[in-house]
């Protein structure tokens, strides 16, 4: 166990400034997002009142309220596996084949969560546990970018992986970034803890609409 720590150590300092890119991404979006909304523009208005009616029927959410309701274990579970393949794996990693997918992709999730939460009415302890999902679950998706922008990078700058050849500097790239995995793991299953026991104990988040759960 702890030589796997140790490789992913030595995967994420070999992706420092990748993952203090998409840091920075994350929360320079996440502030403009969040300014744009508060000022007014209309064109976010509308959108933030699309995303919080849309946000009710998701698909993805449904087995929260529905088939996993009873069990907080399981929506714990749940949302760490979806997390983790969907929102970290799919997402990000698999889509930094394409090496700007992930950049786009971290744009619209900082954007958007500004949106949303300028309308947000928080007490201190629900302040807490947002900003704390927030922290573990961006935190995740930054190293899951960072591991799918260097593996696309490798196909086009093979060099950069100490190699002429793109399939041996793509292997490389993949190798390394699965040893990140085990932190997206460990974090994204602390943040499934936090967001679900915030969502079964913290009563949802009360925004102008109405009560989010």
């Amino acid at each position: 166990m702890k030589n796997a720590f140790d490789a992913a150590t030595l995967a994420a300092a070999k992706r420092k400034n990748l993952i203090t890119f998409f840091v920075l991404t994350h929360l320079a979006f996440l502030a403009l997002g969040q300014w744009m909304a508060l000022a007014g523009y209309p064109v976010v208005i509308e959108l933030r009142t699309k995303q919080l009616e849309m946000i009710q029927d998701l698909p993805y959410l449904k087995p929260l309220t529905g088939v996993l309701a009873d069990s907080l274990a399981l929506k714990i579970l749940y949302t760490f596996a979806f997390n983790l393949v969907v929102g970290a794996f799919l997402s990000t990693t698999v889509s930094g084949v394409v090496f700007f997918l992930p950049y786009l992709i971290a744009v619209w999730r900082g954007f958007i969560i500004g949106v949303l939460i300028s309308d947000f009415s928080l007490t201190p302890g629900m302040a807490a546990m947002f900003y704390g999902t927030f922290i573990l679950e961006f935190g995740a998706y930054c190293l899951s970018s960072a591991v799918g922008t260097d593996i696309g990078l490798s196909l086009i700058i093979p060099e950069r992986k100490g190699t002429d050849s793109r399939k041996k500097a793509f292997l490389e790239a993949f190798r390394e970034g699965r040893h990140l995995y085990i932190f997206i793991a460990v974090i994204l299953f602390s943040a499934a803890i936090w967001e679900i026991c915030w969502i079964e104990y913290g009563g949802g988040l009360v925004t102008s609409g109405g009560l989010i759960k």
